[in-house]
């Protein structure tokens, strides 16, 4: 079974389908794949092919990975770099974190510092606060308690 992400505006997933391998072909093609959309839905919105099993780009089956992720509807598709991610996180009042970083291999968002590992439980964890890090790049982190 294929799966094709489609994509809308600024790059956005707004759907992901599956594709019977009957209708891609021998080999398997993209272009074929997209063909058979492209037809079947009367869209001619741009699809992507995704692989179900990759995450992190890493293929759960020891296969090739494909795209770094398997997307959900809401993930982007960044075709600089040929791969799916998530939107930039936000932070935990809801502001962007623009410090951030994604690495363009995994397709996986990074904080800028280390989350700590210490003092986690299951009432308490750390979130994000993009406005201490700006203030002091040394903080971001914040311990919560529920």
């Amino acid at each position: 079974m294929a799966h094709f992400a489609q994509i809308g505006r600024n790059n956005k997933v707004i759907d992901v389908v599956r594709v019977d391998n009957s209708f891609m072909g021998t080999p398997e093609k993209e272009t074929t794949g997209q063909t058979y959309l492209k037809e079947s839905y009367g869209i001619t919105s741009e699809w992507v092919q995704c692989s179900f099993n990759t995450k992190a780009n890493v293929h759960s089956e020891s296969g090739t990975p494909l795209r770094a992720n398997y997307p959900n509807v809401g993930w982007i598709y960044d075709d600089a770099n040929d791969i799916f991610h998530r939107a930039r996180p936000k932070d935990k009042d809801g502001d962007s974190c623009d410090s951030w970083t994604l690495n363009t291999t995994t397709g996986i968002w990074s904080a800028p510092i280390t989350k700590p590992t210490s003092g986690v439980t299951e009432t308490s964890w750390y979130v994000w606060d993009e406005s201490a890090y700006k203030a002091d790049n040394a903080q971001g982190w914040l311990k919560s308690d529920a």
